[in-house]
């Protein structure tokens, strides 16, 4: 069964006096947020979307192997990936917490979309750099598959990044800077 199978089974209903509640549009991004545009409404033609943002947990070994935490805009979730199509489907709100969080992630679409896009052979800078589990920090990288996101440091070694962290902002340079000599 599909994310969006799973959550309309548990979310939409119908009551005898007219009101329900049905999903619109679900979206699953990096595989541990789904986003949902939830519509409540009744009979005399009352309606709202709001958007509802489920963290998902997968335990493949586990006799419960899929778990889930919602909660409703207003509660001023930390995740702001949500796709600009269940933005585009939302009701106007007046409530401060959901303002924020509409405009938190219609800034970071924003952003994606004046974002350079990866080449192969590219060369990019983080304005930080990226702590690796093995110590190592690394902050200029060439581009080797965009679309997997592998990269190479100076020296060759080759990393695979998560595609959250093409958000922290990068600059594209022509190559490698010189390497500074150390006295």
């Amino acid at each position: 069964m599909s994310i969006r199978q799973f959550f309309e089974e548990r979310f939409n209903y119908t009551e005898d006096n007219g009101k329900y509640g049905k999903i619109l549009d679900c979206a699953v991004v990096n595989m541990h947020t789904a986003y949902i545009a939830y519509e409540t409404g009744d009979t005399q033609g009352k309606r709202d979307v709001i958007a509802v943002v489920c963290v998902l947990d997968y335990k493949p070994n586990d006799y419960y192997n899929f778990g889930y935490k919602d909660m409703d805009e207003t509660m001023g979730p930390y995740l702001y990936d949500c796709p600009e199509r269940i933005l585009k489907l939302l009701t106007p709100t007046e409530h401060e917490w959901a303002k924020k969080w509409r405009e938190k992630c219609w800034e970071r679409i924003r952003a994606k979309k004046v974002r350079p896009k990866l080449k192969k052979g590219m060369v990019i800078k983080f304005a930080d750099s990226i702590v690796f589990s093995s110590g190592r920090q690394e902050d200029t990288f060439r581009v080797e598959d965009p679309r997997r996101l592998i990269f190479s440091d100076r020296w060759g070694r080759r990393y695979k990044l998560r595609r959250y962290i093409l958000d922290w902002g990068f600059q594209v340079l022509e190559d490698f800077p010189p390497e500074r000599e150390t006295a």
